[in-house]
């Protein structure tokens, strides 16, 4: 098995996606090296640096064609990369990178955003903030036939929740875990007008694009636009609680301007943030990473004691 801390972008993403998807993914992983090499001459493209953007649903490698600056998406070929394709194509360019080829082995040449820096290094929080905001609400369409529903999603979380927390030994209190499968049985049938969501949203999922922020690897689902901005509430968990004080303050900012700017519910926020913090502490719990797992409780505490 790959070395999880190698510093070679394959090893590294090879080890990512068999931790998401696990032994079935092996025979496709061993391809990944002949599909990178049969894209780009399919292609006709020229790789200008190592792949980055790595976790266990795809790698980004930066390229040219011509003199368009492009990347290649390489993902496992399951019904996360299909509902990513489906949305990308709904949005057409629109708030998101346009996809320009696709191969359906796992590859897709995207547009690539010039000039590409991420939301995340503008130092003027509030400022990146209202610029993701922006793009979120072209990126609330419509929903297109066959995109998994937030609805489906939730059922499957919460009834999983107890069986889960007691399989990694009960890491935190069992009351944090009984409010959040509450609030997905509360919430995820009481969802109003569905629309196409980004998914994943957190500021690094935004990158510039002339003066506008666009969004690339999302995780779309449908439904109520609150889920992503429960998302873009928690992001940057690890300073949030490096000082719970000055983090509970600092998202409670975030949480008035960004219910404000995007006319969401506040409460909604709240509790999609609150439990879905939980849901992503467990997941980090079950794979063996307990740093990650203990942040996220904490980050989920803090969500919880927000005034909405």
């Amino acid at each position: 098995m790959a070395d999880p801390i190698s510093t070679d972008p394959l090893e590294r993403f090879e080890a990512a996606v068999r931790v998401r998807v696990g032994a079935e993914a092996d025979e496709w992983l061993e391809r990944v090296p002949e599909l990178i090499a049969a894209v780009t001459a399919d292609w006709d493209l020229h790789v200008t640096a190592v792949a980055n953007r790595i976790d266990g649903f795809g790698m980004s490698i930066p390229a040219r064609r011509d003199s368009e600056r492009v990347t290649v998406r390489i993902a496992y070929p399951d019904a996360f990369l299909a509902d990513e394709t489906t949305a990308l194509r709904a949005w057409d360019g629109t708030g998101a990178v346009r996809v320009l080829e696709e191969d359906e082995r796992g590859a897709q040449l995207r547009t690539s955003p010039t000039p590409g820096t991420a939301l995340t290094l503008e130092r003027n929080e509030m400022k990146a903030l209202r610029m993701a905001a922006e793009t979120l609400r072209d990126l609330w369409i419509e929903p297109p036939v066959g995109i998994q529903s937030l609805a489906a999603e939730v059922r499957a979380w919460g009834a999983t929740l107890p069986e889960r927390f007691a399989s990694v030994h009960d890491p935190f209190d069992e009351q944090l875990m009984r409010d959040a499968e509450v609030m997905f049985r509360s919430f995820g049938p009481s969802q109003m007008d569905p629309v196409l969501l980004h998914g994943d949203v957190r500021l690094d999922t935004f990158l510039l694009d002339g003066e506008q922020a666009v969004a690339i690897d999302p995780k779309p689902l449908v439904g109520e636009p609150a889920f992503d901005v429960a998302a873009l509430l928690r992001d940057g968990p690890a300073e949030l609680v490096r000082d719970p004080a000055a983090g509970r303050q600092r998202l409670q900012g975030r949480l008035e301007q960004l219910t404000d700017l995007l006319d969401v519910r506040a409460s909604r926020v709240r509790g999609w943030a609150f439990a879905v913090a939980i849901d992503t502490g467990l997941y980090a719990y079950e794979t063996g990473d307990v740093d990650g797992g203990d942040l996220m409780i904490e980050v989920a505490r803090l969500c919880q004691s927000l005034r909405a």
